[in-house]
């Protein structure tokens, strides 16, 4: 029977579905690819149960018509500033007499790894490995069939809230939805949107939400570091409300048609009828006006992800350059305004669909776009893990040694 797999990109505005079934030859064929408005959630974060408990629900009452197993094997995104990433080593004796490396021994230094003192209430999310080091030999990526006597493993453990991360488990699994991988947002839309050449190279994935912001870095093909910033775009529409004192619902609709990230290409002549959105606000306000609202806050933000680059000392050194992904990098300028502030080379990241069979032209076009991103990213993580399990090492059972 052939294996179907739902990806569930929980955001603070939106909650995006594709259901894939994975064929013989490893195509996905997309069953289905949905979007809907998100409650319940505030900055990545699941803040009322309730809410969210009915859009969960409404959700699995719909993939239940696609297909009775859409609900089986779900792969869900993790987000939120709680989440951590730390570097950690686990070394390991290698157990054969002649010394070659077998898979128990990786396994065994992936686990070390993991015997790390965390942070009070806190689980591993993931345990990335980054390299391996025979006998004080590094930068090995797989050391299986090596001979040597010791063997190290360096990791970067990504450590979550797990009050927040079994709450969310507890939740879906609530409304008959079984969690089949929990994966770090910026982990899961790097595997959609940048590619192999680019992660070997050094390259950084900015995914704009409407909550937060996530970041990841990767250099030599591995992941250097990640992080989620407590701003998103959500917060341009804030400031546009404030700014021109109308609702927010009319700031969204203002932002979306006239929103520009780069003022100084706005004229000063042009101008917005308030009205046209808001009717209980009148008056004209001036498009260059709005753009520089929105570019104070996108520069704040891009100011927050250059910080982090600092901090791994990565700031405007990636060859491979910045993808900046999500649905907040579909306003006008925002890839002109990236690559000014992060002084990199700049693409937007669309969703890599070339390993899809995409027969209904409704889902195509929602899939093709950068907001699906992650939603397309946790299918290729699930088919990836799917891959690793009938080679070898387990990852359900791998799952959950990772929960409580």
């Amino acid at each position: 029977m052939a294996r179907i797999v739902t990806s569930l990109d929980i955001g603070s505005a939106q909650i995006k579905c594709v259901v894939a079934e994975e064929k013989r030859d490893g195509t996905l064929s997309v069953l289905a690819a949905v979007k809907r408005p998100s409650v319940g959630l505030r900055r990545a974060m699941l803040v009322d149960v309730e809410d969210a408990t009915r859009i969960f629900r409404e959700m699995a009452v719909d993939l239940q018509k696609i297909s009775k197993r859409a609900t089986q094997d779900v792969f869900v995104n993790v987000n939120g500033e709680h989440i951590k990433p730390r570097p950690s080593r686990g070394v390991v004796v290698v157990s054969r007499a002649d010394q070659e490396i077998q898979e128990d021994d990786i396994e065994r230094a992936l686990v070390s790894s993991k015997a790390i003192r965390l942070t009070p209430n806190y689980l591993i999310l993931h345990n990335i490995a980054r390299e391996f080091i025979v006998d004080d030999v590094g930068d090995i990526q797989n050391p299986l069939g090596m001979t040597g006597n010791r063997l190290e493993a360096s990791t970067l453990v990504i450590e979550a809230f797990a009050p927040q991360v079994n709450l969310l488990v507890k939740t879906l699994e609530r409304v008959g939805m079984k969690v089949g991988g929990l994966i770090y947002n910026p982990l899961a839309a790097a595997r959609a949107v940048i590619s192999k050449k680019q992660k070997d190279l050094g390259a950084l994935l900015v995914d704009f939400g409407f909550g937060s912001t996530s970041i990841a870095v990767f250099e030599e093909n591995k992941v250097l570091h990640a992080k989620t910033l407590p701003v998103g775009v959500g917060h341009v529409t804030n400031d546009i409300a404030i700014g021109l004192k109308t609702s927010v619902e009319a700031a969204e609709k203002i932002k979306l048609t006239y929103g520009f990230a780069i003022a100084k290409e706005i004229s000063r002549r042009d101008s917005v009828d308030l009205a046209e959105f808001d009717r209980s606000n009148s008056g004209e306000i001036s498009k260059r006006f709005i753009s520089e609202i929105i570019e104070i806050r996108l520069a704040e933000i891009l100011d927050l992800v250059n910080n982090e680059l600092k901090s791994v000392g990565r700031y405007g050194e990636l060859p491979g350059g910045a993808v900046i992904t999500g649905g907040g990098v579909k306003l006008g300028g925002m890839a002109e305004l990236a690559r000014k502030e992060l002084k990199l080379p700049v693409q937007v990241g669309f969703p890599d669909l070339s390993g899809f069979e995409v027969l209904n032209p409704a889902h195509e076009e929602l899939l093709d776009d950068p907001e699906f991103a992650t939603a397309v990213g946790l299918i290729l993580w699930s088919q990836d893990e799917n891959h690793r399990e009938s080679g070898g090492t387990g990852f359900k059972k791998f799952f959950r040694n990772l929960m409580p």
